[in-house]
């Protein structure tokens, strides 16, 4: 992370400062998770502490006037900025009495296992890990205005050896960097994992590909959002607890469970203690939330809860394809940080429980586990729409259809090779026409919502499951803040609105401005995991889709310029 006075690596959850009132409870979540409790990150405002802890990284430091290459500890640190005091080297350089600011260098090294390091400059420039040179007398200079990788150099000024940066990249690169470390600054120093087999990258300090968050969310539901949760979350003691009547005797020292019946809190606890002995899976949350979604709303119940829905009239003119259409006026959305992946990005929101078949090397947030995870608490609304399971069966098992799956199962397939990744199976056409008519929906209620199409998410729930069919699409927005809604995105899944809404989504997709190369392109020909589908149509920012904006095809939805007799709206 780039702040103001030096780039800096968030530190592991063993240097974090968590207390109850930081506490989020979402029971599902968090045995899903396996972990005891879900905490936000702290704030200065909680008990004097100073935020989230981070240690300065990369540690090599570069000075504009000198060109000296050194590790932070070989500079000066004002209070709030690192400066160079080398005399010599600003001999002939006007510069102020503190010395030049000084700035991160710009390359570091990974490994697909989640190891970061800093670039071995030393041994780079030198060929070799026997090095007798002083390390402050390493310089980092550009030989020409061309800003090419192959124009930069690292010189050390003891012995004359330089060598340029392009050696660093090549297809020779992983015996130029030697063997992985193991390093995890972001634990604290010194903190290395032997033996990694990995082979280690340079890479760009701010390169995207350093970083891949593993997330796992859930929406509060009933009966999880009754507030008797929230108030037996403060207690861990209550986990010992056998009877109801040892419960009854205890609840009288216990302020925050004082406006509950003994009943209650008994029968809240067995719930919390079935889900911690049987974990959900990432289908089991998806399918409650679904049924949750579906079934016919009780007013009275849900008047002083963060989940509220109303079920509205399926406008006539989709009523065959179509079943459902429900507004989401308040609903409660937890995220929480599992872990992260480094060169290789994590797979997909996994809905039929393929888990095992997609995994790749996640690192740890902490050297030892500590039972909790960092999480977020979001408040929203939005609107949830299923289509009619039938149709979709029949759709699914048209000829058409079947042509197109099989080309969309073969870029998959060919995508998957060429990254090196496990075999997993095709998620199917379900999730693509789902996938591809929620893009739709995003770009369309963007114009009339009143939010931007970046602060719309969806949430697919797709199943062919014989225990958990579903066919439906939540477009929601949800922020930290105490209202969480404008009331603007859940006023469009009124009927009429949705009716104009959808009819327009659909017949824009129909043309693309890319046409006719995007509706005749053949599945993954521009190296995505796409059909007719692209940044003129389809695709929407990474912080609305769960699926990395792949598996989608307009052809699957309408009828596009390629006639391909597969669309489901006809």
């Amino acid at each position: 992370m780039d702040q103001r006075t030096a780039s800096t690596i968030t530190a592991s959850l063993d240097h974090w400062d968590v207390g109850d009132d930081q506490r989020i409870d979402e029971p599902r979540l968090r045995a899903m998770l396996r972990v005891q409790n879900l905490f936000r990150p702290p704030v200065k405002s909680d008990r004097g502490v100073r935020g989230v802890p981070a240690f300065v990284f990369p540690r090599y430091l570069v000075c504009p006037r000198c060109d000296r290459l050194a590790s932070y500890d070989r500079f000066f640190f004002d209070g709030r900025r690192f400066r160079c005091h080398n005399k010599e080297g600003h001999k002939n350089v006007r510069v102020p009495k503190a010395g030049p600011v000084v700035y991160p260098a710009r390359f570091v090294v990974a490994c697909p296992a989640g190891h970061l390091d800093d670039f071995p400059w030393t041994e780079y420039v030198h060929r070799s890990s026997a090095v007798s040179c002083d390390p402050l007398e390493l310089t980092f200079y550009e030989g020409s205005g061309s800003g090419a990788v192959s124009d930069l150099f690292v010189r050390c000024r003891a012995c004359e050896k330089f060598r340029s940066m392009a050696d660093a990249f090549d297809e020779n690169a992983p015996q130029v960097l030697g063997p992985c470390s193991g390093e995890r600054p972001w634990i604290g120093t010194s903190d290395a994992e032997p033996e990694c087999q990995e082979s280690v990258r340079t890479v760009l300090r701010g390169a995207s590909n350093l970083y891949f968050s593993v997330v796992q969310s859930a929406l509060s539901i009933p009966e999880w959002d009754d507030p008797v949760h929230a108030a037996i979350s403060y207690y861990d003691g209550l986990e010992t607890v056998q009877t109801k009547d040892e419960l009854e005797n205890g609840m009288k020292l216990l302020v925050r469970l004082s406006a509950f019946s003994a009943d209650k809190v008994w029968e809240a606890l067995q719930a919390r203690r079935g889900v911690d002995a049987n974990p959900p899976t990432q289908v089991d949350l998806r399918f409650e939330e679904y049924k949750a979604l579906c079934a016919p709303p009780d007013p009275i119940a849900q008047a002083d809860r963060q989940f509220q829905t109303e079920h509205m009239a399926v406008p006539e003119v989709y009523g065959a394809l179509v079943e459902r259409l429900v507004v989401v006026r308040r609903l409660r959305e937890v995220r929480a940080l599992a872990g992260f992946t480094r060169i290789d990005s994590p797979p997909d929101i996994l809905i039929e429980g393929d888990e095992h078949e997609q995994e790749v090397t996640r690192q740890a947030l902490a050297r030892d586990d500590p039972g909790w995870r960092p999480a977020v608490e979001l408040l929203g609304e939005g609107v949830f729409f299923t289509l009619n399971e039938q149709e979709v069966r029949r759709w699914e098992h048209a000829s058409g259809v079947k042509g197109r799956v099989t080309e969309m199962e073969r870029a998959h397939e060919e995508w998957r090779r060429v990254r090196e990744l496990p075999d997993a199976p095709y998620p199917g056409p379900r999730l693509v026409l789902l996938h591809s008519v929620a893009h739709m929906l995003i770009n369309a209620l963007a114009l009339d919502c009143g939010y931007s199409a970046t602060a719309i998410r969806e949430r697919i729930y797709s199943s062919t499951l014989p225990q958990a069919p579903m066919a439906g699409v939540l477009l929601y927005t949800a922020t930290p803040d105490s209202d969480g809604s404008l009331g603007g995105l859940a006023d469009q899944g009124e009927t009429s609105r949705f009716e104009h809404i959808l009819a327009t989504a659909l017949r824009r997709a129909t043309y693309c401005s890319s046409d006719p190369l995007c509706g005749h392109a053949p599945p993954g020909s521009m190296g995505h995991l796409n059909g007719a589908a692209c940044h003129a149509c389809l695709l929407v920012a990474e912080t609305s889709c769960e699926r990395s904006n792949r598996y989608l095809d307009r052809a699957h939805v309408v009828e596009t310029v390629a006639h391909l007799d597969t669309e489901f709206f006809r």
